[in-house]
């Protein structure tokens, strides 16, 4: 019995140190991205000026964070966006000079353009849209864990397939964050 006992706490431990104990999941804020007419903007990484994740910071000690969702696009005037590529920066004040910054205007969100060629240390997955619909996502990667350690998260997308049209938006709902120890 003791044997058993000591196989067991072992195992705990060893699964512990490899990053393999899930951690309970947290509910993070919806969040409603304005976006773009992208036909301007085809294989670039626009990031939106909203922190997507304020304040929904995961300690140092978690690895491995991940979101998962449901994301609806929206349109009313005809945007057919499919398939967005997602990025994640915990900060937009110390961007590559591979960006360009765009202020808001009355069809557009104050926003960062930047090469999608520079951005692929960002990359946290990618969206499949239906408008109108609410499809499932989850996004994860090195970026995630950084921008939720440091409690911040700007979202970056880079349209792939269909185009969003002014005044179009994202809705990311239901999102929940686990990570690993």
């Amino acid at each position: 019995m003791m044997r058993s006992v000591a196989l067991t706490l072992t195992a705990a431990f060893l699964l512990a140190g490899c990053g393999l104990i899930p951690t309970p999941s947290v509910d993070i804020q919806d969040s409603v991205q304005e976006l773009p007419d992208s036909s301007a903007l085809g294989g670039k990484v626009v990031y939106l000026d909203q922190d997507a994740l304020k304040d929904n910071r995961v300690p140092s000690v978690l690895q491995q964070v991940t979101v998962r969702g449901d994301a609806t696009y929206l349109s009313t005037s005809g945007g057919t966006l499919a398939r967005v590529e997602m990025f994640v920066r915990p900060d937009l004040t110390s961007l590559p000079g591979t960006c360009r910054e765009y202020p808001a205007s009355l069809v557009a969100p104050r926003m960062f353009v930047c090469d999608a060629d520079g951005e692929k240390a960002q990359s946290i997955g990618t969206l499949n849209l239906t408008r109108g619909q609410g499809v499932a996502f989850t996004l994860g990667g090195a970026a995630l864990d950084t921008a939720a350690k440091a409690g911040r998260g700007y979202f970056g997308l880079r349209f792939t397939e269909g185009r969003s049209m002014s005044f179009d938006t994202l809705k990311l709902t239901n999102m929940k964050a686990s990570a690993r120890l």
